[in-house]
């Protein structure tokens, strides 16, 4: 499946084929991001980034945003088609990403927020 991966350590945006079915397994995923659990974040209605939900808790090594966003990914990203219901072939041009991606220095990586719930 066609998806792309945004790899702020290296800086580079690049095109790659997963062997696996996403929609049956994740392993694949994991091991491209270097992580132990994902968060699906939504990017657009057919596009959904996959990153490394604890990236912003351990040390960074590098990280990412997109032009206008405001939203700074800690680590590695794959990005596919779809959503989180189910994936497919990415439909954009790796291009498009190459252009919107802006590195941040991992000093400039804000820590991640916490929300507290009390219950009485």
């Amino acid at each position: 499946m066609r998806a792309v991966k945004i790899d702020p350590i290296s800086r580079t945006v690049t095109e790659i084929t997963l062997k696996k079915n996403p929609n049956s397994t994740l392993e694949e995923l994991y091991s491209i991001i270097g992580c132990d659990l994902v968060e699906l974040v939504q990017i657009d209605r057919d596009m959904v980034m996959v990153v490394n939900e604890e990236g912003k808790c351990k040390s960074v090594q590098g990280a990412f945003t997109f032009i206008g966003s405001g939203i700074i990914i800690a680590g590695t990203a794959i990005i596919l088609g779809g959503s989180g219901d189910s994936f497919k072939a990415l439909p954009e041009n790796l291009a498009s990403f190459q252009m919107m991606t802006e590195w941040v220095e991992s000093a400039n990586v804000p820590p991640p927020r916490q929300t507290l719930i009390f219950t009485l």
